[in-house]
């Protein structure tokens, strides 16, 4: 499946950078829509907690983020690093800063675990605030339908 996903992917980053010719530059302009949309996803989540907490926001974030979460599992980490740094040639990826506080040195096996590993721990959390919400909202509207239907 990993396999197919980095084919897919490079296939979509080649026809859709069709007008550059070298592959190494086509790399780092992947790399940076994909940096820019994480860093945008984490700003999402972080905006519609703290300055536009709408339960219509925090559903659409919780959705986006469950996808990258299931892209991440099933792919066995991000499929665009893995085009980036085939294109590239190098193994920089998306969690590097990350491991490199803990004076770690990354290898592609600990990039990925990191990786799944806090994607997993956000997924839940974004979901378990989520199905309070839901209750919270649902709960009060449930118990005034059934006092009105006695």
């Amino acid at each position: 499946m990993e396999a197919w996903g980095v084919e897919q992917w490079e296939w979509a980053t080649h026809k859709v950078l069709f007008w550059e010719d070298d592959d190494v530059q086509k790399g780092r302009i992947l790399r940076f829509v994909h940096y820019c949309s994480g860093y945008a996803l984490v700003f999402l989540v972080a905006f519609s907690h703290l300055i536009y907490p709408a339960f219509w926001l925090q559903t659409i974030t919780l959705f986006l983020v469950t996808a990258v979460w299931i892209q991440h599992i099933v792919f066995n980490g991000c499929i665009s690093s893995k085009v980036e740094q085939k294109l590239i040639g190098d193994s920089a990826s998306f969690v590097d800063p990350v491991i490199q506080l803990f004076r770690l040195e990354p290898t592609k096996e600990l990039s990925i675990f990191t990786l799944i590993l806090i994607t997993t721990m956000a997924t839940n959390i974004l979901w378990l605030e989520w199905i309070g919400r839901l209750h919270h909202k649902v709960l009060p509207v449930a118990l005034t339908l059934s006092r009105h239907a006695q």
